[in-house]
């Protein structure tokens, strides 16, 4: 069975200046591993500049150019094979939102677990209130702290956009799951004279 690439998504944002509400913009794929990578962003950029210069993009579809600021990542949820038909019922919409922001809650609980430890240099850093000990210096040189760091970074950047781009839709879970509920609670019948 041959091997599917890995591909990494971004849509390119038309005109930055609109409002979440009316930016339209163009789904670009690009070969790539990683995520939200700046060696995927610059790929994709490439395309974006490419189909512009080959006529397949509007000249008017980015009125102020193309640049970095106008990619925003779209983060693959899991099992993804294609990309999604947009006739997808509101609320199938929601419970994918669900699950995808459960899993981004989780990373980034999970990030800030790992972080933990760092806790003290980080707002000594901040805080310039005081020297970094020994020991917190060579914490901080070991190659792991600023994984650390940055994964934690990503993470709540990452579940942040993801929270921003959602369509609401995942309420109309919780309403379902309110409903059910009544109807499963047994009805107490009144004492008759």
């Amino acid at each position: 069975m041959a091997r599917r690439k890995s591909t990494v998504n971004f849509v390119a944002v038309s005109d930055t200046q609109q409002s979440a509400d009316e930016q339209e913009g163009i789904l670009v794929t690009v070969e790539g591993r990683g995520g939200d990578t700046p060696q995927n962003r610059a790929k994709a950029l490439d395309l974006i500049n490419q189909m512009w210069e080959e006529g397949e993009i509007a000249d008017d579809q980015f009125p102020d150019g193309v640049a970095l600021d106008n990619l925003v990542y779209v983060p693959e949820t899991e099992g993804e094979a294609e990309p999604e038909s947009e006739t997808l019922a509101p609320i199938v919409q929601g419970a994918q939102e669900i699950i995808q922001l459960t899993r981004l809650q989780i990373e980034a609980q999970e990030a800030a677990e790992e972080a933990t430890p760092y806790i003290p240099i980080i707002e000594a850093v901040l805080d310039r209130s005081r020297p970094l000990s020994a020991e917190e210096k060579e914490l901080a040189k070991e190659r792991k702290y600023g994984k650390v760091i940055e994964r934690m970074g990503l993470a709540i950047a990452t579940q942040e956009d993801y929270q921003a781009q959602c369509s609401g839709h995942g309420r109309l879970i919780l309403n379902a799951i309110a409903w059910q509920q009544q109807q499963q609670t047994p009805i107490t019948p009144t004492p008759t004279d």
